[in-house]
């Protein structure tokens, strides 16, 4: 019971595109849930008295933008103070707002070393990854972004495929972040083009390195009045047993987000790394 209670204190959450904080809010709420249940079990049952511990610098977030950089700071505060006040909690040492160091106000995927050469910036170990990364065609990174930073993109991070949607980054960012020990499971969001074309490569390296055990491959996401649709894709090291596939147990999910087996067929009488639906025939 103590050992749990430590563990939801010393859970660390990153979101590395974490815009004003909504998503580490919603994390926040969850692990205070968590330790409230822990913290009511121990004195109902063993009438042992445990503190409430998780707190706001278990959250670690990456944001360029410099107001929404400061917004988040203050959700993530804003959040735990309305959390203690609706659970029982109010009492609290002073001061109640402290400095959040671990939102850094920072470009996720692109930076700068001392003598101006770009490198992969790193990201803080976390246990958990989640987010909303931002949703921007491959076609059109270059007029959102400018050639400068699309060409030192390309060159940098070589296991992205060119004309990828530029959410595909934080995808292999986060599966080099699990593959290296630094974090162990991730949870992010993009459009449902994340399923094909040359997104889908980055949902194969998962595959190659870990496993997707969750995901949702096509959902509807109205935000703003602006509808899309959205894939919402779990992944980790593969240790995790159970897979979901749109709230449904499956044995696998591919990387087109389907259940379904996909044969690849290398024969004579086939063109090379052709797929298909079905039962495998013979071709002559």
């Amino acid at each position: 019971m103590a050992n749990f209670h430590a563990k939801l204190a010393a859970t660390r959450v990153l979101d590395p595109a974490c815009g004003s904080g909504n998503f580490l809010y919603v994390a926040l709420q969850k692990l205070l849930d968590l330790q409230k249940e822990v913290i009511v079990f121990a004195q109902t049952h063993h009438d042992q008295s445990l503190p409430l511990t998780v707190s706001p610098q278990q959250l670690y977030g990456i944001e360029i933008n410099p107001y929404a950089h400061e917004l988040a700071q203050i959700t993530a505060w804003i959040g735990y103070l309305q959390w203690r006040a609706q659970n029982g909690f109010e009492e609290m040492d002073d001061p109640v707002l402290r400095p959040l160091g671990n939102i850094q106000r920072m470009d996720a995927i692109l930076a700068y070393d001392a003598d101006g050469q770009p490198v992969e910036p790193a990201w803080p170990a976390a246990e958990v990854i989640i987010g909303n990364p931002p949703f921007l065609g491959g076609n059109k990174m270059r007029q959102e972004l400018g050639d400068k930073m699309v060409d030192t993109l390309f060159k940098l991070s070589t296991a992205v495929p060119g004309f990828a949607d530029l959410v595909c980054y934080w995808f292999e960012k986060a599966r080099e972040q699990i593959q290296h020990g630094h974090t162990q499971r991730a949870g992010l969001i993009s459009t449902n083009s994340i399923r094909g074309g040359a997104n889908r490569e980055v949902l194969r390296r998962i595959k190659e390195t870990g496993d997707i055990f969750m995901a949702w491959a096509d959902n509807p996401w109205v935000l703003d009045g602006a509808a899309v649709r959205v894939s919402l894709v779990g992944f980790d090291n593969g240790s995790h047993p159970i897979k979901r596939l749109d709230g449904q147990d499956v044995p696998a999910i591919h990387p087109d987000l389907t259940a379904l087996v996909t044969l690849q067929l290398h024969h004579p009488c086939r063109k090379q790394n052709l797929s298909f639906l079905g039962t495998l025939k013979r071709c002559f």
